[in-house]
């Protein structure tokens, strides 16, 4: 892939990054580019298939057939001299030959015995096995078997792959004796598929270098990473081959230390890309704010476009006085969702859910019973953060009982949904029959629990959480499951009832319920446990 040929990487020594440099970008929060790359899919599939550029060798296995005035079948191997023996033919002297032209080599060889009536198909069936030696900065450095046909991905994947702190993904070497074989720059196969067909023999060495100069590329582009080079410095327009730019990012936001001084610049793109990037720089793309205007999509209960183009700037009042209300419409309960909501709730989850994780995998059992018991309830806690990590937020912005609400700011790609004026009330969760059911306002909350069946066996009976249509959320305890809760219901309103934990551990058991909660009100479902 020449356009990844780093900018005088053949004129400039390899210059690795300061310690305390490499330290700080490596504790940036930014995965290495490649990462992800060695995660056992490599390993556990060995390459099977034959391009017909393969050089027949040693110890490979040819499959041969012969039909007609004589028959034969066979799989040969290919012997030390480079040859397979025929029968009444002898020996066929085959290495080297490629493989796509090996059937009509071996045919050409039994029709001189064989001169009418004998037809011959030869096929290559499996490659020799060999024993590579995978050394330098990998995780599991060691000598493995495989097949001469198996790429290099292959025998880095089955030593634990390249060393994230460490370890180059651009001077990886496979070396024969003393002789560099070829040296591959694993950026080419992560951004184009490319990788360089190779034939290994016993005792050649796949040699993975030091990790050389990176710079950490975020923000507007489709995927942040830390970014290997080789030289004293780079340009972002390099980088940009690999970390896709958004296509509106149109400044970048330049940070690095230069002769010992941080300095900051913002740029626009255009103008950055030929900027000198020096290793441990960060460039944040962003989109400039410098907007006109937004765009808000509305739905439900309304007569009129689908979307609106407000100026930057508009508050809700400013779009909800251009709306086109339907009679139906429940204009009390107006729902707001927000992408930048969404996130926020997602990595509130995602922090919760690596505590609980980490709670459950780090704790010491006492004794063998509790060792048992504790191995069980792991078990059932990581199929519920399986379960959770799946959960998408939906990001609601709640308007009710807020005097300010008219007055919040729009952003671009908020959704406005205004909602049908309810008659019914839902039950969902730990109930026998989730249902919904005709709202009436004599129904205390017991009653509609008994109308969905009464409880499920796994039910919390202690507290139950009420939906409100405008966003708003009521945890009710048990001694509230009385008359006094008439008023509270409302048409509309999503009655859940939440599983019950079962955990030895108190904290463990709170921190499920705590996460079961957020997901409740965040996701409007309830996970079961």
């Amino acid at each position: 892939m020449s356009a990844l040929v780093w900018p005088n990487a053949q004129a400039l020594e390899t210059q690795l990054l300061d310690k305390e440099e490499q330290t700080e970008i490596l504790q940036s929060g930014v995965p290495v580019f490649g990462q992800s790359l060695f995660q056992g899919a490599f390993k556990d599939q060995p390459f099977s298939g034959f391009n017909p550029d393969y050089r027949i060798t040693v110890g490979d296995q040819v499959n041969l057939q012969l039909w007609g005035a004589y028959s034969f079948s066979a799989t040969l191997p290919v012997d030390p001299q480079g040859n397979i023996f025929v029968p009444e033919v002898g020996p066929v002297h085959v290495a080297g030959v490629n493989n796509g032209e090996l059937n009509e080599f071996v045919l050409r060889h039994v029709k001189r015995v064989f001169k009418n009536n004998v037809r011959a198909y030869a096929n290559l069936e499996a490659s020799q096995p060999v024993k590579v030696f995978v050394t330098g900065y990998v995780n599991n450095p060691g000598l493995y078997n495989g097949f001469s046909s198996d790429s290099i991905l292959y025998y880095l994947d089955s030593a634990g792959g390249i060393d994230r702190d460490s370890g180059s993904f651009i001077d990886v070497k496979v070396l024969r004796g003393d002789q560099l074989l070829q040296k591959v720059n694993l950026y080419n196969f992560l951004v184009e598929g490319s990788m360089p067909a190779l034939q290994l023999r016993n005792g050649d060495a796949i040699v993975v270098g030091a990790r050389n100069g990176a710079v950490s590329i975020e923000g507007a582009v489709q995927q942040a990473a830390q970014i290997e080079f080789i030289g004293p410095y780079t340009q972002l327009g390099e980088m940009l081959l690999v970390a896709k730019p958004d296509p509106q990012a149109n400044f970048a936001r330049i940070t690095q230390v230069i002769d010992d001084r941080q300095q900051a610049s913002y740029l626009p793109l255009e103008e950055a890309l030929t900027t000198p990037l020096y290793p441990g720089a960060r460039v944040e793309l962003v989109r400039d704010n410098d907007i006109q205007s937004i765009s808000v999509s509305v739905s439900g209960e309304l007569d009129g476009p689908a979307s609106y183009v407000l100026p930057y700037g508009a508050t809700l009042e400013d779009l909800l006085s251009q709306l086109n209300y339907r009679d139906n419409a429940d204009q009390s309960a107006v729902q707001l969702y927000r992408k930048s909501v969404a996130d926020k709730q997602r990595a509130a989850l995602e922090r919760s859910l690596d505590a609980l994780q980490m709670e459950v995998l780090t704790r010491q059992p006492n004794t063998e019973l509790e060792k048992g018991a504790q191995s069980e309830n792991a078990a059932m806690i990581q199929k519920f953060i399986a379960q959770a990590r799946k959960a998408q937020p939906r990001g609601q912005v709640v308007l009710a009982n807020n005097p300010n609400a008219a007055s919040m700011l729009l952003e671009d790609g908020d959704e406005l949904v205004v909602p049908l004026r309810n008659s019914t009330v839902s039950v969902v969760g730990e109930v026998i029959f989730p249902t919904s059911l005709v709202f009436n306002e004599r129904h205390t909350l017991e009653d509609y629990i008994e109308m969905a069946g009464g409880f499920a066996n796994n039910a919390n009976q202690d507290e139950l959480v009420i939906l409100h249509l405008d966003g708003t959320i009521s945890r009710i305890d048990d001694s509230k499951f009385d008359n006094r809760l008439k008023g509270e219901l409302r048409p509309g309103d999503e009655i859940m009832v939440m599983p019950k934990i079962q955990s030895s551990e108190l904290q463990v058991t709170k921190d499920v319920t705590e996460i079961l909660y957020r997901i409740a009100v965040g996701t409007a479902a309830v996970l079961s446990f």
